[in-house]
């Protein structure tokens, strides 16, 4: 802009000098020429002359937290060096404090340095940068960008609610420990059997079937194991939620992403399936690495503007076997607003899985702005879920709030 404003000026004056014949405002001219000569014939540095990087205080965050970012750049061209740093962010990272704009004066050897603080509201990846730097000229009049630095990606994962804890039933176990109520005998709660003894075992004796048998009879209780379940995301209802659709979904994410955190930390195998208007899933696994796997899986999830071809039937069809065996059991989170999911609950039924279904209210008070309206509006959908849902089959959850 400098350069730009004084050439324009020694322009004017120079058409002015011409339309009046006063040659003496080419005189005025000679204080605007000299920076404008300097500055052309002044090399400007080569790439290899500046150093600059990225420090990240945290690549993987939940939403809602900050991340600090700074810019580091040394001069090592051997001159002295009029620099300008411009970093770009993606949305809806925002930047609170500090700047993405930083100009430095740097010696040879000498470092600068440039802070900013940004707020991930939303989950999902994105990018911080790319950086470019421009050289000016000691005049400030030319500038040229001599160097561009990669961006860096962070992973915002949804925020856990550990409100969410829910209990599955299933008719496949593993032999570990854990929270799964198994025919098979262990330490469990849960009365199973009088059984004849294998090993003595003083505090599960029957002395009455013992005394009557004259065999050493114990009680047997039903032990509690792991089991591997199968995590299914409903990413639908548009054509009931219309343009909130977006921030439901957020919403339906952080329960999905409670629920996988306590299937997680109980021990279990997880795995997880999106069907609806995105598609995506993940293998089994089990332990912190999968957690993580899980969460960034759930980050990216969003509702696209084209319906995917494939219903969820046939999708689950094709995916559940690979990554879930039969008898584990199946978690389906979803407002229950589309026909097909509640095709899918049928058809995971029918080839054996045992099927827990969380119903997630899409009728939010922040959306609805009508305490009347909105407690009409989830009646209303209760009723139906517990209308469509209802069998001693399954269990149902409902979620009205999140």
């Amino acid at each position: 802009m400098k350069g730009l404003v004084t050439g324009l000026t020694v322009l004017v004056l120079s058409l002015i000098a011409v339309l009046t014949q006063t040659w003496i405002l080419l005189l005025l001219e000679l204080p605007l020429l000299y920076p404008l000569l300097l500055s052309m014939a002044f090399p400007l540095l080569r790439v290899d002359g500046v150093k600059v990087r990225r420090e990240v205080s945290r690549k993987r965050v939940v939403e809602g937290d900050t991340v600090t970012v700074t810019l580091l750049i040394k001069n090592d061209s051997g001159r002295l060096l009029f620099l300008r740093i411009l970093e770009e962010i993606e949305p809806p990272l925002e930047v609170i404090d500090g700047s993405l704009r930083g100009f430095f004066v740097l010696k040879q050897g000498e470092e600068g340095k440039l802070s900013y603080k940004v707020s991930a509201k939303r989950r999902g990846h994105f990018n911080l940068g790319p950086t470019r730097v421009e050289a000016y000229d000691p005049f400030l009049l030319r500038r040229e960008e001599i160097f561009a630095l990669e961006p860096d990606e962070i992973a915002v994962l949804p925020r856990i609610l550990r409100k969410y804890r829910i209990a599955v039933t299933s008719r496949f176990t593993m032999p570990r420990p854990g929270e799964i109520a198994s025919k098979q005998a262990g330490d469990g709660g849960d009365f199973l059997e009088v059984r004849e003894a294998q090993e003595y075992i003083l505090r599960r004796v029957n002395w009455k079937a013992t005394a009557r048998t004259r065999h050493w009879m114990i009680n047997a209780f039903e032990g509690e194991r792991l089991t591997s379940i199968l995590v299914i995301l409903d990413v639908s209802g548009k054509r009931l939620l219309g343009e909130v659709i977006d921030d439901f979904i957020d919403e339906l994410v952080r329960v999905a992403a409670s629920i996988v955190y306590s299937f997680i930390s109980a021990g279990n195998n997880v795995a997880l399936l999106v069907v609806g208007n995105y598609r995506d899933w993940i293998r089994p696994g089990a332990g912190k690495k999968q957690l993580f796997r899980l969460l960034t899986s759930l980050a990216d999830v969003r509702y696209l503007s084209t319906k995917q071809i494939i219903e969820y039937e046939e999708v689950f069809k094709r995916i559940s076997l690979l990554i879930s065996p039969l008898g584990s059991s199946v978690v389906i989170i979803s407002p229950f607003a589309e026909k097909e999911i509640y095709d899918t609950v049928s058809f995971a039924e029918s080839m054996g899985y045992p099927v827990t279904c969380v119903a997630v209210n899409p009728f939010s008070i922040r959306w609805t702005r009508d305490q009347q309206l909105h407690q009409l509006l989830t009646e209303s959908w209760k009723k139906g879920v517990l209308k469509l849902l209802s069998d001693r089959r399954r269990k149902l959850v409902l979620v009205e709030s999140t």
